[in-house]
């Protein structure tokens, strides 16, 4: 396949490329692991169709003949899991939808699980929200894994239904991934093969007991809900990634990282416009530090190219002859950002996304 470094092609198809080798790399190690992949796929579910969707969306303008081959089914499930990526930022879904989305999440899981047993002394026992915390970190929730997955609640009830039903998601893009990465060089471990099956834990709570002691009083439930899938999302990339070291990985780990830091403190900055006068004093401190510090500053700069370079693949015109395939990340940060901004981005990333993500579990009452 020829391309010319003017036209930008050689970027996309070279971050294609990465990207796919990740995910089959992913895809390889879920067979092996079975049934203890079931909470990473929650975890990774998003960014899977992320690179899905908009990869294939890049290859029909790239390489429209690959894409032909590489077409795929369930295209609304997996657009719609895309975006969930986005949380707050979405233009078609605001922080009013995206809450809406979660009040309808809470109210569905809490009528299948509550006020199911004929004796009262029973039901404070019941329970309609899932926990799973790797290495004491919070991943997952039920509640977060509905709003990614679009699971019905009843999925959660027995390990032997939810099983197969995820399997079942992941064959499908498992076959596009195959496909994606064919001839290609992608042999090698994921971060699942590190996966410790000790490491992992799972708790049930109500879920009103839950929210109602995290993060501020002031925020209403499906509110919290949202912050909370926005915890479980910065600690997918900081901790459950983490152990994914290969140089191969590199480059699709920091976009993952970055593009969810991006969207964590887009969403928080408008969530801050809509109910932070109305927070407590600590709580509005702690917001403010998260969103007022330099590097979230320059991770929130209006460089939307360099964003959407990440995401969609293709460069924009005006910066493709300072792009180059032997660059660190392709000459993408030192065309939109100045050196010494580009070069703390470069490297501080890894440490601040975990900064962030200490603070807003601190914040959520861990």
């Amino acid at each position: 396949m020829t391309t010319t470094a003017d036209s930008g092609n050689h970027i996309a198809l070279a971050m294609i490329v990465q990207d796919a080798m990740f995910l089959r790399r992913f895809a390889n190690s879920i067979t092996a692991a079975k049934e203890q992949a079931i909470v990473p796929i929650f975890c990774m579910h998003n960014y899977i169709c992320l690179i899905i969707h908009e990869s294939y969306r890049a290859l029909r303008h790239v390489a429209p003949d690959l894409a032909d081959v590489l077409a795929y089914e369930c295209v609304p499930a997996i657009e719609r899991a895309r975006h969930s990526v986005k949380l707050f930022d979405d233009k078609n879904k605001g922080l009013a939808d995206v809450s809406a989305d979660f009040r309808r999440i809470i109210d569905e899981h809490r009528q299948e699980f509550l006020n199911n047993t004929w004796l009262p002394l029973a039901r404070p026992l019941e329970r309609d929200l899932v926990l799973w915390r790797y290495r004491g970190r919070l991943v997952s929730t039920s509640h977060t894994a509905s709003f990614f997955f679009a699971l019905p609640p009843r999925s959660f009830k027995d390990r032997d239904v939810l099983g197969p039903e995820v399997q079942a998601i992941a064959v499908e893009q498992g076959r596009y991934i195959a496909a994606a990465t064919n001839g290609l060089p992608w042999e090698g471990k994921s971060f699942l093969d590190t996966f410790q099956k000790a490491d992992l834990t799972e708790g049930e709570i109500r879920a009103k007991k839950y929210y109602r002691r995290s993060f501020d009083p002031a925020l209403p439930e499906e509110v919290k809900a949202s912050l909370t899938a926005m915890v479980c999302a910065l600690n997918t990339v900081g901790v459950l990634l983490a152990d994914d070291t290969r140089q191969d990985s590199a480059i699709t780990l920091w976009k993952l990282r970055y593009v969810t830091l991006h969207h964590v403190l887009s969403s928080l900055r408008k969530l801050d416009e809509q109910y932070g006068a109305e927070l407590r004093p600590p709580d509005q401190a702690l917001l403010k530090e998260i969103l007022n510090a330099p590097t979230s500053s320059l991770v929130m700069q209006a460089h939307g190219g360099f964003r959407n370079t990440l995401v969609h693949y293709r460069p924009e015109r005006r910066v493709r002859k300072h792009l180059s395939l032997h660059a660190p990340l392709y000459g993408l940060l030192d065309a939109y950002f100045p050196a010494a901004e580009a070069r703390s981005l470069r490297d501080g990333l890894v440490l601040y996304t975990a900064h962030v993500a200490d603070r807003m579990e601190a914040w959520s009452g861990g």
